[in-house]
């Protein structure tokens, strides 16, 4: 699959989820890169290759636990065989994506997919909040490590990420055996300790955190505003303008010229 065919596949699911969305009465929307894309360039950033969505708690186990589309599939992070620390639903019908950092006890192979984040209640305390945000960073930032280090030889990466196989493998040896699912779980009960959303004045997304603090007034994503994605209208937080400059700054100011490429060199996409 070429980019634009990532992109466009991509956005078919994020259609499916919408639809599904608007039809049950679950809140989403639009997040990181894929909001910053909405914004920034009515659609994709150009060199972007997946879809990011952010659901306030209630909503995002309502949809892991009801959507049902045929040809769709979830992967729910509480799933034991899951190794994410958050959720993905995939299109199973036509896709198939190939990865050397695998996500589902050992599996290399899935259909395109995308993310799913939660937004958690977390402490007003700046203290506390940092305290469980520094526990969620090193459980998740362990749980990637190990999954990286559990990669295989494939003909479809090409000499260069097979190298890098090979240098894993020798540098960390017994990564290669571990599990990732201690750390997962560490992660999954530090969202379970949460408080009950809407009970604070602040959110998190706990499960794939940056270095940078995500403590967010929880009134940015007291509604939605709809925003041109493409050739649709979808949902950005009503405090986008915001969270975007929380996360980037000067979100309108493009990158070095050298930073504008996809990011998931780990992964092979192909039409079934």
């Amino acid at each position: 699959m070429t980019l634009q065919d990532i992109q466009s596949a991509s956005l078919d699911i994020l259609k499916v989820v919408d639809k599904y969305c608007k039809e049950h009465d679950i809140t989403y929307f639009l997040a990181y890169g894929t909001l910053l894309g909405a914004i920034r360039h009515q659609g994709f950033i150009p060199w972007d290759d997946d879809i990011d969505i952010l659901l306030p708690r209630p909503d995002y186990e309502r949809l892991l636990n009801e959507f049902d589309v045929p040809g769709f599939k979830v992967y729910n992070a509480k799933d034991p065989d899951c190794w994410l620390t958050y959720s993905r639903i995939c299109n199973e019908k036509d896709t198939l994506v190939k990865t050397t950092s695998p996500w589902y006890k050992g599996t290399y192979s899935s259909g395109l997919w995308i993310d799913l984040f939660p937004l958690d209640a977390v402490s007003d305390d700046p203290e506390e909040f940092k305290a469980q945000y520094k526990r969620s960073l090193d459980a998740y930032l362990e749980t990637v490590s190990i999954r990286r280090r559990k990669t295989k030889l494939d003909k479809d990466f090409g000499r260069e990420r097979n190298s890098k196989t090979i240098m894993h493998r020798f540098l960390h040896p017994f990564r290669h055996f571990q599990s990732p699912l201690p750390a997962k779980n560490r992660l999954l009960a530090e969202m379970d300790s949460c408080p009950k959303y809407g009970s604070t004045g602040h959110v998190s997304m706990l499960p794939c955190p940056e270095p940078r603090w995500e403590w967010f007034p929880i009134e940015w994503f007291s509604s939605s505003v709809p925003v041109k994605f493409c050739d649709v209208e979808l949902p950005a937080p009503v405090g986008w303008k915001e969270l975007l400059t929380m996360l980037w700054g000067d979100y309108n100011q493009l990158p070095p010229v050298e930073d504008r490429h996809p990011k998931q060199t780990y992964l092979r996409n192909f039409w079934l």
